[in-house]
């Protein structure tokens, strides 16, 4: 009687996983194409650091030309790897998760994402993403400031926006900074939505990447003094490399050194 049981056990056993063999074998063509198709991309990358910007349907490139001249700094400056050309996605691209750092930039009313780009978004943020976002309207609580606070309320509602404080590592990842600058001053202050220790969202209305723009004959478009422009290209740099290296100059190791320095 009970060896008929476990007879009988063993073949539903074997019946079951004869049914579910076809699935494992789909689940794992997917993960090795995903795995190969990862590989290229990491081979046409080299590691580099890209300057990617979404694609929406609204005034998405408000500042077309920022990141020619940001790449020419960055390897002047500094010894970050970089692909010099921009990659503009949209959120239906699967290059997005091999894009670590991605640019919303707007000044107009903003779209309203599905709930599947919203998903996407969150996912992007959680699977260690950074978003910077530029907002260049100058306007506060209406128009695309109004309509992107519900877009970021929605991507992450357990870490809302907050104000940044200036001790934290964005402003002493390459540049001390001991304010908040901009090419315009809308607020004295970046905000940002924080996972763990690091910020996944970073906000500024102030402009950073107008403070780059320039016409053909080598230009600034947009005005404002030069000390202004400096320090807002600092910000930008330092947004960037923070992107990069997280909280590393926050460690313990580096204090006396930074607080020497801002003395």
């Amino acid at each position: 009687m009970i060896t008929q049981i476990f007879k009988n056990d063993y073949t539903d056993l074997k019946n079951k996983l004869r049914r579910i063999r076809p699935f494992f074998l789909v689940v794992f063509l997917i993960l090795t194409f995903n795995f190969l198709l990862l590989t290229c991309l990491y081979c046409q990358q080299g590691g580099k650091f890209v300057f990617s910007q979404l694609k929406y349907s609204d005034n998405w490139d408000t500042r077309p030309t920022a990141w020619d001249r940001i790449s020419e700094y960055l390897l002047t400056t500094t010894s970050v790897k970089i692909i010099p050309g921009r990659r503009v996605l949209k959120l239906s691209d699967e290059i997005l998760y091999w894009s670590p750092f991605i640019v919303i930039a707007g000044n107009t009313d903003h779209p309203d994402f599905t709930e599947t780009e919203i998903q996407i978004l969150k996912r992007y943020i959680l699977c260690g993403g950074l978003i910077f976002i530029d907002d260049s309207s100058g306007k506060k609580g209406f128009g695309f400031d109004k309509n992107i606070r519900d877009v970021i309320r929605k991507i992450s509602p357990e870490n809302p926006l907050d104000k940044i404080p200036v001790s934290d590592a964005v402003f002493k990842s390459f540049y001390l900074l001991k304010n908040v600058p901009g090419r315009i001053t809308t607020n004295r202050y970046i905000e940002g939505c924080k996972i763990g220790e690091r910020y996944s969202i970073i906000y500024s209305q102030n402009d950073l990447l107008g403070a780059w723009e320039k016409d053909n004959l080598g230009n600034y478009i947009y005005p404002c003094s030069e000390q202004q422009r400096w320090e807002t290209k600092k910000l930008m740099l330092n947004i960037i490399l923070y992107s990069l290296t997280g909280t590393y100059k926050s460690d313990t190791i580096h204090k006396s050194f930074i607080q020497n320095k801002l003395q």
